[in-house]
């Protein structure tokens, strides 16, 4: 259930992300970690997602932590696109 969330995450914030104006209003402007809930059939799953600079990030969810190719998409889009999909970030 956990890799179904977290790949639906990933899978919903390529889908929805679309070329925009470039601004930083959701995302992190450091480079460091931003912290996303999504409550879903009244269970709320936290995931922390860290970008790493290089294209990739770690996404840490329940103490497991794994890196992931963003494909070219910038870390503060696929927030945002988070976001615009019912993640709360902070």
């Amino acid at each position: 259930m956990k890799k179904f969330i977290l790949s639906f995450a990933v899978i919903a914030a390529i889908g929805f992300t679309s070329c925009s104006s470039d601004d930083d209003n959701g995302g992190s402007d450091d480079g460091g970690c931003q912290t996303c809930d999504l409550e879903l059939l009244g269970t709320t799953t936290s995931t922390e997602y860290c970008d790493n600079g290089d294209g990739t990030m770690d996404v840490t969810t329940e103490g497991t932590t794994e890196t992931v190719d963003l494909q070219g998409q910038d870390y503060d889009a696929f927030i945002s696109a988070l976001e615009s999909s019912g993640f709360t970030c902070s």
